[in-house]
């Protein structure tokens, strides 16, 4: 009873009260309440309390302003804050009880880096085992994943599509501090016309009026930004998007080929996501008018560029999990592009980069952290500086999000959002994978303890969740459920 009562004043997405007008409850609501009275034990309680001050000392700070690195630096957290960062090693600080003081030993500091193109319950290529997956299990993946992700040192991710507002109830339950996760940007799902999205939206909103409510409801659910199929839009459909979505204070993504994608970009879209067949006018164009550009490059490989990041990684010793090595092939692979649409998306992101268009690192696939980091190495491979990946990783998404005073950057004054790693990434990317510690609002979030005994991977392969009698009902009638076949075990 006390926990009910407590949890009577908390707001959770799709059920809001205002001026005694009762809004709909989504089935969501009740299923994140459920998940957050189940998890809240493992709430971190460390921001209880005073203030504490973790001091790094002997780092070097890459600060992804585009500055150099500055070495030999000492970085001061109080709180959730950056207070000072300073030359030199500190010295004499320790004495304070509330003062903890970390030598890292040349180690290197970040800020936090950011996933701008997630869909935290996807899991991709479909695994039938959870074809009648029921929604409360959709949710709790979700927030595994997020939780993973930030383990990687993603301390933000951009939800860009998701079904029943599961991202925006895990942006709350993050928020409001009852879980340790990284900052969620909702989109809720995407607005798009009947056939929309390669004709795949069957029941879509169609006309104008329909499009302004569609942004507006999402709004209403507590979104941070609106995520629309502009391909199959027409022209006034497109601009009442935009401009709703602007009037409401959100930015507006686009799932976008061309030609939609330079229509998308003269309505005025804040960014394209993929950008299949990106023209040179295009990219002109967006360079003018400052659109940001999220390619998820690592959705559009070819067999060879597929062949080439994974004997890279094998090379650099980060093939010795053969599960991820499978899975993640298995994820590229679902998606592989003829050798032509490879090539012509590997350019287009070098020309975006090279005329100055804001680049943004997203992974499409999930989970949030290893494909994430896969396409910041994607980024390089490509042919975009190290520097201009990292940026595209921290910097550039806290500047669309308009939060560019608060996070993005290591600099006195900002959110202690921050990743350390072994290795500078600046010279060899894939040294983002080191990651030593990582801060999220001033609280270090424990690398050591697990999730739980299973990993995210498990779902792309799990048989089943069947338990109690209808698990021993499947068992007695025989039901091996593809556990002898390859349908959801790719090679």
């Amino acid at each position: 009873m006390r926990l009910r009562r407590f949890f009577r004043g908390i707001e959770i997405p799709g059920m809001r009260t205002e001026r005694g007008v009762r809004m709909r409850r989504t089935r969501i609501s009740r299923v994140c309440l459920a998940v957050v009275m189940m998890l809240l034990g493992l709430a971190d309680s460390s921001s209880a309390g005073g203030e504490e001050t973790t001091i790094l000392t002997n780092v070097n700070v890459i600060d992804c302003t585009g500055a150099p690195v500055q070495e030999n630096m000492t970085v001061v957290i109080t709180g959730t804050t950056i207070i000072s960062i300073t030359t030199g090693e500190a010295s004499g600080l320790s004495e304070n009880p509330s003062t903890r003081v970390v030598d890292l030993d040349g180690a290197f500091v970040l800020p936090g880096f950011w996933n701008m193109h997630s869909h935290l319950s996807e899991v991709f290529p479909d695994n039938p085992a959870l074809a009648d997956e029921p929604i409360h299990a959709r949710v709790v993946r979700a927030g595994i994943n997020a939780m993973d992700g930030l383990r990687h040192g993603f301390t933000s991710v951009r939800s860009a599509g998701e079904v029943e507002y599961i991202d925006v109830a895990w942006q709350q339950i993050f928020d409001q501090g009852f879980l340790i996760g990284p900052r969620v940007f909702a989109s809720g799902e995407a607005v798009s016309p009947t056939a929309g999205h390669r004709g795949m939206v069957a029941d879509g909103d169609d006309g104008v009026a329909a499009v302004r409510r569609a942004v507006r409801t999402r709004v209403q659910h507590g979104v941070s930004a609106i995520k629309i199929y502009n391909v199959e839009m027409l022209p006034d459909e497109l601009e009442a998007a935009v401009e709703t979505a602007h009037s409401l204070g959100v930015h507006v993504m686009t799932h976008t080929r061309e030609p939609g994608a330079y229509a998308a970009v003269a309505a005025g879209v804040d960014c394209l996501e993929h950008g299949y067949g990106l023209t040179d006018e295009t990219i002109a164009l967006m360079a003018e008018k400052g659109t940001f550009y999220d390619p998820t490059i690592i959705c559009n490989l070819s067999d060879q560029y597929i062949r080439e990041r994974e004997a890279r990684l094998a090379v650099l010793g980060h093939s010795e999990d053969t599960e991820i090595v499978r899975l993640r092939t298995a994820i590229a692979y679902a998606d592989e592009r003829s050798p032509e649409f490879a090539v012509h998306q590997r350019l287009a992101l070098v020309k975006a980069a090279e005329a100055g268009v804001k680049l943004l690192i997203g992974s499409d696939s999930m989970p949030v952290g290893e494909i994430g980091t896969l396409e910041m190495e994607q980024f390089v491979l490509s042919g975009v500086s190290e520097m201009d990946t990292l940026i595209a990783a921290t910097r550039n998404p806290a500047e669309l999000l308009g939060l560019e005073e608060m996070l993005g950057t290591v600099e006195v004054g900002k959110l202690a959002d921050l990743v350390v790693v072994k290795g500078n990434p600046l010279e060899n990317i894939s040294n983002v994978r080191n990651v030593l510690m990582v801060f999220k609002d001033g609280i270090e979030v424990d690398l050591d303890q697990k999730l739980g005994t299973a990993r995210y991977w498990d779902y792309f392969s799990s048989a089943g969740s069947m338990s109690g009698y209808l698990g021993k009902a499947e068992s007695a009638a025989g039901f091996q459920r593809g556990e002898s076949g390859s349908a959801n075990q790719p090679e």
